[in-house]
């Protein structure tokens, strides 16, 4: 879950402000379970180059490498505190380099990695088609991309939309009691949140991937998972524009809490998984 706050909409794949923005989302046992299931469509063995782009703190580079020590692994992110964060865990273990997805063609020779892994950060992508593209060319032949995304058009269940219209009306409701109105559009909203499934196996197909395999999983947001994301800048500055995050978040995350006193609930949500080859 990779974002960053003033530039979201300009960079290609990171996080909003600090590490610590996200640390408490990277935390929850129920986020942890959509990375295992991303890491299981990463080949494992032989030795090989991976690139893990959109990394923020190295969190799923190290499980990358925990799964398969021999890899070689490079991981990319825009955000140097990020990059920081990542370098202070993991040390000589990999490298890393100050990067988006549209510039990684430019940062490395032709064929460069056997993998690329985009964990929870795909939806941040501005243009996918200059992204795909730049990723293709530091791909080797017959090598694999692999990413995931729980934030786009079709991730939230009919039966809950109710509860996440509830949550967001409140919490404005209860910001502008503080002399806080939210503006009616938020600006440089991540343009992924709008692209379906579909569009991303389209994308993929005119990028020239084959092999193209689409899983949706369902999984449950229980309390602290919800807690987590409301707290985090790309949902905050979504549902409350105009607001600063930090007291957007406050806002939704006492909204989260009375409700849930009120009567208690969990809210199902789909995560796409991709894995495409490239000729």
């Amino acid at each position: 879950m990779n974002t960053r706050e003033e530039s979201e909409s300009s960079r290609a794949v990171g996080d909003t402000g600090s590490a610590m923005d996200y640390a408490a989302l990277r935390c929850d046992p129920e986020y942890a379970e959509l990375n295992r299931a991303l890491l299981g469509m990463v080949p494992a063995g032989s030795a090989p180059a991976v690139l893990d782009l959109g990394c923020g703190d190295g969190a799923v580079s190290e499980q990358l490498l925990l799964r398969d020590p021999s890899m070689s692994l490079v991981g990319a992110d825009p955000e140097p505190s990020l990059l920081d964060a990542a370098r202070a865990r993991l040390g000589d273990r990999a490298r890393f380099v100050e990067a988006d997805a549209a510039s990684v063609a430019r940062l490395f020779p032709p064929g460069s990695f056997d993998t690329v892994v985009l964990a929870n950060c795909v939806h941040l992508v501005p243009d996918l088609g200059e992204a795909l593209d730049a990723i293709g060319q530091v791909l080797a032949a017959g090598g694999r991309l692999v990413f995931n995304s729980a934030f786009y058009s079709g991730a939230e269940t009919a039966a809950d939309l109710p509860l996440y219209a509830e949550l967001v009306s409140t919490a404005r409701d209860a910001a502008r009691k503080r002399g806080l109105p939210p503006a009616r559009t938020a600006a440089g909203r991540p343009p992924g949140l709008r692209r379906t499934a579909g569009d991303y196996e389209a994308a993929l197909t005119t990028a020239g991937f084959t092999g193209v395999d689409t899983v949706e999983r369902e999984f449950t947001l229980g309390p602290r998972f919800l807690a987590a994301l409301c707290s985090t800048p790309m949902f905050a500055t979504a549902a409350l524009p105009g607001i600063d995050r930090e007291s957007a978040a406050e806002l939704l995350t006492e909204t989260l809490e009375k409700l849930h006193e009120r009567a208690p609930f969990t809210i199902a949500r789909r995560c796409v998984y991709f894995s495409a080859i490239r000729p």
